[in-house]
């Protein structure tokens, strides 16, 4: 039986967060779940992509902050390039 709280072991972490996502897709895959408990494991599933989207939000807006608000990153170039 699927734990029926979808925050239950919460990863902290990007990395972590993905592979319990990449986790849960492969089980949902598998077919071999009831319905209520695919349902849960969906709604797990829901949860942690929201997660890693706030994750990667967040690291977004601290990159940002350290570049500061008006300074776009510069592409690198190759010497010779110019």
């Amino acid at each position: 039986m699927i734990d029926k709280s979808p925050l239950a072991d919460a990863p902290t972490d990007f990395a972590s967060t993905l592979d319990a996502l990449e986790e849960t897709v492969r089980r949902l895959e598998e077919g071999q779940l009831g319905l209520e408990d695919s349902v849960a494991l969906f709604q797990r599933g829901m949860v942690l992509a929201k997660q890693a989207e706030a994750q990667l939000q967040n690291a977004r807006q601290t990159v940002e902050t350290l570049l500061g608000e008006d300074t776009a990153p510069t592409p690198l170039t190759q010497e010779g390039d110019a």
